[in-house]
């Protein structure tokens, strides 16, 4: 009989320690994007009139039902999305100005990969497995997690992919449809996955959970009005396909390259009969969803991810290697530390994205100017200075939004859009060709910088 081991120097770590090595590193990639992403400028506009909304909602006591930031449409019937996001933002900028936006990036992206995360490992039982899932996640999400209420949209996609796996979790289905038709109109997403995981699993009591969720997203502030709005937002289809995020994903492009691998693993999971054809049903939709738009990419692969990891049959258990050093160790803290060191500007304005300076030598208020600086100039000089168009393309519609892009590229003169509206001022970017039109008009510059300019009449 051996004598016990002595405690101490010599005693071996557990079983599941001595099994973390340098490949669970993947684990911290999307740890070291979000961190890094949150520390960038803040260069997202709809944010900025989501935050001032939030303000004037509370204020009121009630959720906007018509515009008061623009001097082209006051008044005309519109309903912010996302009061509740909105609500929680004019109260953290109340108390901390923009500190708070790069920790709001920072916890809903790592709430949204954890939960991710979870899904991807209950499918695959594979911690290498989910590991490169969230990296190749990571590397197309990085231009999607914004400050913007659509971020919680995504933790809130994760969570519903995690409840629908697990019939423990049935109960949490409506109360997170309901959270999330409270923060952002893509909760129908959430209805969608819904009822093709009914067909996927053959169960119709989907359908009443599918029933529950839509009950629920119709007791927000905006009760049934919630369907208008989404009404309303579908039928500005028109005005979306100008906004660059609205356009069809060019997947040629290096961000394109996680979308195509993702697909790419799916073709060889149903090819080798690791998909089902029920499964199908749920990512076959996915797919062509991903493919309407830019925006629609992200939350795509997020319910295309899972079944992606699943589509490769069980890896054997990788041997335990020892190096002698921990070197994996030092990786980790590496890799947790090493982005708080990339930079600190998460705090501040983009200034190459808003006419920061630009704005204060403003004289009128009757400006044309372009849909960034509209969100800009919302959070920082109305009601003083109400805008002439921001990115709310539900609220302009098509035919405005046409005349208004044909009037900033130099496609046709502005004296109409300009003597309707009663522009009296003119706040472009250094790469507007409107500048020439308005010059040849007899305009003249009363400001500029590297980015923007400011010009008036005579």
């Amino acid at each position: 009989m051996q004598p016990p081991a002595p405690s101490g120097a010599g005693e071996r770590p557990p079983a599941a320690w001595r099994r973390l090595g340098i490949r669970h590193l993947w684990f911290l990639l999307p740890w070291v994007g979000v961190v890094r992403g949150a520390r960038l400028p803040i260069s997202d506009n709809s944010l900025l009139w989501h935050i001032r909304a939030g303000t004037l909602q509370a204020g009121q006591g009630e959720v906007l039902r018509a515009d008061p930031f623009s001097y082209t449409f006051h008044g005309s019937g519109w309903r912010t999305q996302s009061w509740l996001a909105d609500l929680l933002y004019g109260w953290l900028e109340g108390l901390a100005g923009l500190a708070w936006v790069q920790w709001e990036l920072i916890g809903a992206g790592m709430a949204m990969f954890t939960l991710l995360g979870i899904a991807v490992y209950r499918r695959t039982g594979s911690a290498f497995r989910t590991g490169l899932a969230l990296g190749v996640t990571m590397v197309l999400g990085l231009g999607f997690l914004v400050p913007r209420p659509v971020i919680f949209s995504y933790v809130l996609l994760s969570l519903l992919i995690l409840a629908l796996d697990d019939d423990r979790l049935r109960w949490a289905i409506p109360l997170v449809v309901w959270l999330w038709a409270s923060v952002h109109g893509s909760f129908v997403i959430g209805l969608g996955l819904i009822a093709l995981d009914g067909l996927r699993r053959a169960r119709p009591a989907r359908l009443v959970d599918l029933a529950a969720s839509a009950v629920t997203a119709s007791l927000t502030a905006h009760g049934l009005a919630v369907w208008w709005v989404l009404l309303q937002f579908f039928g500005s289809r028109g005005a979306l396909d100008l906004i660059q995020e609205w356009a069809p994903p060019n997947l040629t492009e290096v961000s394109g390259i996680p979308y195509l691998i993702i697909v790419g693993a799916l073709l060889y999971g149903a090819v080798r009969g690791r998909l089902t054809a029920r499964d199908l049903s749920v990512v076959v939709p996915f797919v062509t969803f991903g493919l309407t738009a830019e925006r629609a990419l992200f939350p795509a692969v997020l319910v295309l991810v899972p079944f992606a990891a699943s589509a490769f049959p069980p890896a054997r258990p990788a041997a335990s290697r020892s190096t002698g050093l921990p070197v994996d160790w030092v990786l980790a803290v590496v890799m947790l530390v090493l982005p708080f060191f990339l930079g600190d500007e998460g705090a501040q304005l983009d200034r190459e994205v808003f006419p920061v300076a630009a704005a204060q030598t403003l004289e009128t208020d009757r400006v044309f100017h372009d849909d960034a600086a509209g969100g800009y100039l919302i959070y920082a000089q109305w009601p003083d200075r109400p805008v002439f168009v921001d990115d709310r393309a539900e609220l302009y519609g098509e035919a405005f939004f046409r005349r208004y892009a044909a009037v900033r590229f130099g496609q046709v003169e502005p004296g109409e859009l300009f003597e309707e509206f009663g522009v009296e001022e003119a706040l472009l970017r250094q790469s507007d060709p409107a500048r020439l039109l308005l010059a040849d008009r007899g305009w003249s510059i009363t400001y500029e910088d590297d980015e923007f300019l400011v010009m008036r009449p005579g």
